[in-house]
């Protein structure tokens, strides 16, 4: 072989390794959104499975949990579009909002839908 075909060598290698190298920091980027997406879900609903809503400040702290997390959800989802990741981590996030509604509907004395920015408007001021 001559000293042509090894600069090609070189070459064809160190583009698939920038290649994989780039996948591979992409990939890591993309599983660790979902991980403090996932988080920040469990701390929400941990939030009003431990604490009852009897209060006034209690149902403030909810709903301004709530807003932290669809601010927080909807500024990183876009990381993981296209992925299996984001299917896995929306299922989380809708069933955390779900079940914080669950929780205001259960302890309020009005019904206001399926909307939680409506909740959030109500009992985060």
């Amino acid at each position: 072989m001559n000293v042509r075909s090894y600069k090609w060598g070189v070459a064809i290698l160190l583009c698939v390794t920038i290649f994989f190298g780039w996948r591979s920091w992409v990939l890591f980027g993309q599983a660790v959104t979902a991980d403090f997406i996932d988080k920040e879900c469990k701390i929400t609903e941990r939030l009003f499975r431990d604490f009852p809503l009897q209060t006034a400040e209690d149902k403030k702290a909810l709903a301004w949990r709530l807003e932290f997390l669809i601010g927080y959800y909807e500024s990183r989802s876009n990381i993981l579009a296209g992925s299996h990741l984001e299917q896995i981590v929306r299922r989380d996030y809708e069933q955390a909002l779900t079940n914080a509604l669950i929780a205001f509907r259960r302890e309020a004395t009005n019904d206001l839908g399926s909307d939680p920015r409506a909740w959030i408007q109500k009992y985060g001021k």
